[in-house]
């Protein structure tokens, strides 16, 4: 007899429960199988980009942008406490940014400035 006829002759003699209990046991098998192997290669990426490391940062391309250390609530006037300078890549940079603290120290914030994040002219008054 053919195999594959076998095979498939003892699928059709198999009760359903256990024909349900062999692709659920199946799909969570290669689920984890799967959720291992992109789970190693974000690892893997994460480790070998660098990623968000100034010293990675290109000199011909790093520009100097303003970010803010803390949550900066809205109508408030910023201080030199709350905000950093950081090189990054220009194309991570917005159109807007400021690049010098003399731009923005003194300034009233529009809205608020979450932490971290870069502080641009459309954010001050």
């Amino acid at each position: 007899m053919n195999p594959l006829r076998a095979l498939f002759l003892s699928f059709s003699r198999m009760p359903p429960s256990v024909m349900l209990l062999i692709i659920i046991g199946l799909a969570v098998v290669v689920t984890m199988m799967v959720t291992g192997k992109v789970s190693e290669s974000e690892k893997a990426y994460e480790s070998s980009s660098g990623a968000g490391s100034i010293e990675d940062v290109d000199p011909k391309n790093a520009r100097t942008a303003l970010y803010s250390r803390t949550y900066i609530p809205a109508n408030t006037k910023i201080e030199d406490k709350e905000i950093e300078e950081r090189k990054i890549d220009k194309l991570e940079i917005w159109d807007d940014a400021t690049s010098t603290s003399s731009d923005v120290i003194g300034h009233t914030t529009k809205h608020a400035i979450p932490e971290n994040a870069q502080i641009r002219q459309i954010d001050l008054e």
